[in-house]
């Protein structure tokens, strides 16, 4: 097991390596062949060695061309491939190309040796803030993957830096017909990854409703740095970083699924996650069928239109008892504006479907709807209890279960839906 010290290393490296995603050029196929036969060709512990030795190895893979890796990674023999994945998890685990059903072991035996070492580092210094949100964001991660679920969930990213970034997938990326991301939108960390992922599966659930084929996935996507709650939502400078991150995972799943023919590649984005996705999907071509937008903190000036996102069909929604997403928009624009084209989505309510009340994403879960959970283990008072959870009961966010706005994110995003939108 890596101690702190040596995870550090290679928190270091690794976040060199995402950083080098942004600034250098992709490096040539040798060099990534060369760094793929280390890693599968020694033990373990010449591996980590070899890789605190020598960091640029891991920006030479992070800037790797995501169809020449798939190429390696297809190529390469069973126990190649298990070596590499117990030789260098925190890499493999967040390599565009590899298939995610690999990239989902690589992740668990990091996430089991990570939580080991930031357990260590709590425990040796319990005023380590950092270390406090590392090991808090790691129990969320697997908290979101343990008991019975169905269909299985994938951890299919999860960034050794001190606070992670993270992405679940609820069915499998390797066989879905119909694939969706779930991009989120500011305060939204590793530590929220099981609401996010319960957002995630109740798109999932919702798309079966409307019609989606049996063989699909949801990927609950915290794989950017979200602007915190407040004035970073109104700037630009976190979309922009996030952008390239979530390019590159889209372009990842296709390359992964051989050009991904037949598959409907979806993204629906929340609040700052909407301005994220928007730079993203106005950037590339990338084969997306349906761009959602759900409480938008607003598209920048320089995408003139809905068909600026290379996108088949774009949606934005939003509702009346959001108050937050229009301070988003001070210097952006709204995307429900006629002038740019989108489709309307309506999340009021209507049809017997619940309306969204506020701007968060999701409220409920079957851990915050009983009053006995520890979600309200600080409130003490009986009274205050049975207020803040009436409160609770009554508020419903655009991707809680029985909403009209997930129920017509879901129908957007299936090509042949049994539904029309509501």
């Amino acid at each position: 097991m890596i101690g702190w010290a040596r995870a550090i290393g290679v928190v270091v490296m690794a976040a060199v390596g995402v950083a080098g995603v942004l600034m250098s050029p992709p490096p040539g196929k040798q060099l990534v062949d060369d760094g793929l036969q280390k890693l599968w060709s020694m033990s373990e512990k010449q591996a980590q060695a070899y890789l605190l030795k020598h960091p640029d190895i891991a920006v030479d893979l992070a800037n790797s061309d995501s169809k020449y890796v798939d190429e390696l990674w297809t190529d390469a023999t069973p126990k190649e491939r298990a070596s590499a994945l117990r030789n260098a998890p925190q890499l493999i685990g967040n390599l565009e190309g590899v298939d995610y059903t690999d990239r989902d072991k690589a992740n668990r035996i990091y996430l089991a040796r990570a939580t080991a070492s930031t357990k260590k580092r709590v425990a040796a210094k319990p005023q380590d803030e950092t270390a406090q949100f590392r090991l808090r964001a790691l129990k969320a991660v697997k908290a979101s993957l343990v008991g019975k679920r169905n269909p299985r969930r994938y951890l299919v990213e999860l960034t050794p830096a001190p606070r992670p970034l993270a992405a679940v997938a609820v069915g499998n990326p390797d066989t879905a017909m119909q694939m969706t991301f779930d991009v989120p939108g500011m305060g939204t960390y590793a530590d929220d990854m099981q609401l996010w992922a319960q957002a995630a599966q109740n798109v999932y659930e919702e798309q079966g409703r409307a019609g989606a084929p049996a063989n699909r996935a949801v990927i609950a996507w915290i794989g950017y740095v979200t602007p915190p709650p407040g004035i970073d939502a109104a700037l630009g400078g976190y979309a922009a970083r996030g952008a390239p991150r979530l390019v590159a995972a889209l372009r990842g799943f296709t390359v992964s699924r051989d050009g991904a023919v037949g598959v409907d590649l979806s993204v629906i984005a929340h609040s700052y996650g909407t301005t994220t996705a928007a730079n993203a999907l106005a950037s590339a071509k990338l084969g997306v069928f349906a761009f959602v937008m759900l409480g938008s903190a607003g598209i920048e000036e320089n995408i003139r239109d809905a068909r600026s996102l290379h996108a088949e069909h774009v949606y934005a929604g939003e509702a009346a008892g959001d108050t937050q997403a229009q301070w988003g928009r001070l210097t952006r624009r709204d995307p429900r504006a006629p002038s740019f084209g989108a489709t309307i989505l309506h999340v009021e309510g209507s049809s017997g479907k619940l309306p969204v009340t506020n701007h968060e994403p999701i409220k409920h879960s079957n851990w915050n709807n009983d009053p006995t959970s520890a979600a309200y283990a600080k409130v003490t008072d009986m009274n205050e209890l049975a207020k803040k959870f009436s409160e609770h009961v009554t508020t419903f966010g655009y991707l809680d279960a029985g909403t009209e706005s997930l129920a017509n994110a879901a129908t957007a995003t299936t090509r042949y839906p049994t539904r029309g939108l509501l």
